[in-house]
């Protein structure tokens, strides 16, 4: 079973949000994180990387005006 890690990104430090993620959403400035029970976490912010080898998508909530 392939599930991972979210994490968001300012700066250089990744700080994660939600483990378990089974299913990513996009949604207007975000996304949904969905796990393996349904539980939803919104993200805002944009996708920067998935990793399938190490299971982790990074999100990027930088302004995008800066």
């Amino acid at each position: 079973m392939c599930l991972s890690t979210v994490y968001t990104v300012q700066g250089n430090e990744p700080q994660e949000v939600m483990k378990d993620v089974a299913r990513i959403e996009i949604e207007g400035a975000g996304c949904w994180a969905i796990d393996l029970f349904g539980q939803r976490t919104f993200i805002q912010g944009m996708i920067k990387s998935v990793d399938l080898m190490d299971s982790t998508v990074m999100i990027d909530q930088r302004d995008p005006a800066s």
